[in-house]
């Protein structure tokens, strides 16, 4: 049956003569070139890469495959949809039509090529493959044409390497030639048919090559999806292409050079290291939680909001709101960005997004001191929960580089009964999957739990169907369904022994849609909640009316615990200042919150200062009225986004690296 079945497809194909057998075989080429490229970068770069060993290439492979595939898709984009568009026959295979294919697929494999050589030695420089932000890294030298013209005449052999593959793909290329069918003259509708079919066919299958997978959940791929597939950060640029890295980070906000201060006046101004107020203090080695809640924007706690709708608000999170009123609460709490993939690197690294998701990045790799990292070294225990397919948003490979080894996801839950169909397992059963595995970890640990089921479609499951009220916003349904999961989650774990020694951090990843209007403003739409619990510590506890944002739980548990050695992070100890703090957002312009005001920035000049806290609209433009509040806040500002850029452009980013 098999066989008769692979018959039919090769008939299929072979009434057109071997003309999609030779286009397959093209791309194979590509794909023999890019693999080929892969080993003469290591070859010239192996002093860089002194930890690899033979049995580390099978993954290297498999992951240079991913991103091969995704570059040659990018590449041959045009060259695909010329070969395979079903235009009629005589004109696909004449001879003119088959040179300005030729001519597609050598110009643009050519680039791609060029660029992987370009970094056999450029990569010594950088340490990093070659990204987009070498246009702008280069943008303002007049002589780039002499300094290309040296390059190449240094290193002439790379010159040798280039023409070597270029010959090469061209001998391949010629090896097979398109031969021509009689079916097709004969019977040109079942021509068109197949033609159609083809071409329809292989778009979607492009596009997934492209993005990385079919799953919807899953973003495309970017440069972190590689440290799945290697050892060390540092690793992932033999796993990692030129092109891929070059095509991915176009339009992505590349961070540039900052130098709005000198430096020893940006560091009277702002500095990210943190140092112990006593180096000799024993560490208070409590168990660390943190709880990432989808979606959990602050309109939706009606703890934080006893003011709205004049007085008669009740919100959507019983069991948040029972927590706040044991729990040190800042009122006024905000997310460092707006998507999931901004909140995991400001919770757990202290490091926000800036024009672009840390993540996206191509700084991802540098040297960071995470809660993981440092969690590790004194002796912890470090783990992630994530009920989506493993993998989804790229947090297997970010928390790998953000020092925790340990994932658990919906693999690992092993029972898609409990699998919402869209985004991953239903949080009720995977908080208390969750739970089960807290009970049997050896103390001190830490351990991140991000939920998933308060996020479109807005579903819950059908035991629960009519059992939340539903509110105004199809999302607050299913938050009262993840706060009653919270609450199952807790009742099971308050009978632990671990419990009493544990601190407990509650947050979400960011803010939602809302129909208040405070809730759809500048400083609104990143509300959201965060509560620090230790149920064994009555002296947390308490409303402060001071700042607290996501990028401040990593240096204010670290300040906690007592941790004694320096390290950097963007946010402060909220148990340990003496003024009202500060909160970063980035939404298309910078947003700088400082005591009860908000400025906006647009990199250049300032375009706005507000005090949210009285004129929660913004509509009072204090520009003109406090000249003396905007400077100091600007100049914060700019510090602030000196260290960050700089930092990150020159992988300065701990303590270490001064």
């Amino acid at each position: 049956m098999i066989m008769a079945f692979l018959k039919k497809i090769r008939s299929f194909f072979e009434d057109t003569g071997n003309y999609y057998w030779v286009f397959f075989y093209r791309l194979l080429v590509v794909m023999l070139i890019f693999i080929l490229s892969r080993f003469i970068f290591y070859f010239f770069n192996k002093n860089y890469f002194p930890h690899i060993e033979w049995s580390d290439w099978p993954k290297i492979i498999q992951g240079g495959w991913m991103f091969d595939q995704a570059a040659i898709l990018y590449l041959n984009a045009l060259f695909i949809v010329l070969m395979l568009a079903p235009i009629p026959y005589v004109w696909r295979t004449s001879k003119k039509y088959q040179n300005v294919l030729k001519w597609i697929f050598f110009t643009f494999n050519g680039i791609g090529i060029a660029l992987n050589c370009i970094d056999i030695i450029y990569y010594r420089f950088t340490l990093r493959r070659t990204t987009s932000s070498v246009f702008q890294e280069f943008s303002n030298e007049n002589n780039i044409t002499s300094l290309g013209f040296q390059f190449v005449l240094d290193y002439w052999y790379v010159l040798i390497v280039f023409v070597g593959l270029i010959m090469l793909m061209v001998k391949l290329y010629n090896l097979v030639k398109i031969r021509k069918s009689e079916n097709v003259r004969n019977n040109r509708l079942v021509f068109y048919t197949k033609a159609a079919i083809i071409f329809l066919t292989v778009i979607p299958f492009t596009v997934a090559g492209i993005r990385g997978d079919f799953k919807h959940s899953t973003r495309p791929i970017t440069i972190s999806n590689a440290g799945k597939f290697v050892n060390r950060p540092d690793e992932i640029y033999l796993v990692l292409n030129t092109p891929f890295c070059f095509i991915r980070t176009f339009n992505d906000g590349i961070i540039q050079p900052v130098h709005y201060f000198s430096n020893e006046e940006m560091e009277k101004i702002y500095s990210p290291i943190h140092y112990p107020e006593n180096p000799n203090a024993v560490m208070n080695k409590k168990n660390v939680v943190l709880i990432v809640l989808e979606s959990f924007g602050k309109e939706a706690v009606g703890f934080y909001n006893k003011d709205l709708d004049g007085g008669t608000y009740q919100g959507f999170t019983p069991f948040l709101d029972s927590l706040a009123s044991v729990s040190k609460v800042y009122w006024n709490s905000f997310a460092n960005g707006r998507k999931s993939i901004d909140a995991l690197p400001s919770s757990i690294a202290s490091i926000p997004s800036m024009i672009n998701p840390f993540v996206l990045t191509t700084y991802v790799n540098d040297s960071i001191q995470s809660l993981g990292h440092l969690l590790a070294k004194e002796g912890y225990q470090n783990s992630f929960f994530h009920g989506a397919p493993n993998g989804s948003m790229g947090f297997l490979e970010f928390m790998r580089l953000m020092g925790i080894n340990d994932y658990y996801g919906k693999n690992e839950f092993n029972n898609d009964a409990e699998y919402d169909g869209f985004w991953g397992i239903w949080d009720e059963p995977f908080m208390q999957f969750f739970a089960d595995h807290l009970n049997r970890f050896k103390e001190p640990f830490f351990s991140t739990f991000f939920s998933v089921s308060s996020h479109h479609p807005f579903q819950v499951p059908k035991q629960y169907e009519g059992k939340f009220k539903k509110g105004p916003l199809p999302v607050l349904e299913c938050i009262s369904y993840t706060d009653m999961a919270l609450r199952k989650f807790f009742d099971k774990v308050s009978k632990s022994e671990w419990f009493k020694n544990t601190i407990f951090v509650i947050t979400a990843d960011h803010a939602t849609i809302s129909y208040h209007k405070e809730y759809q403003s500048a400083w609104g739409d990143s509300a959201i909640p965060i509560l620090l619990y230790s149920p064994g510590d009555t002296t947390l506890r308490g409303i402060d009316q001071g700042l607290i944002q996501q990028a401040d739980i990593m240096p204010t548990v670290l300040g906690y615990l007592h941790y004694n050695k320096p390290f950097l992070a963007f946010g402060e100890n909220v148990l340990d200042r003496k003024d009202k703090g500060f909160a970063f957002h980035y939404s298309g312009g910078y947003q700088w919150f400082e005591g009860d005001y908000l400025l906006f920035f647009d990199g250049e000049k300032t375009s706005g200062l507000f005090n949210y806290q009285k004129d929660r609209l913004l509509k009072n433009d204090l520009t003109k009225q406090e000249p003396q509040r905007l400077l100091q806040m600007e100049n914060k500002l700019k510090a602030f986004i000196q260290q960050y850029s700089n930092r990150l452009i020159e992988n300065r980013m701990t303590a270490a690296s001064k």
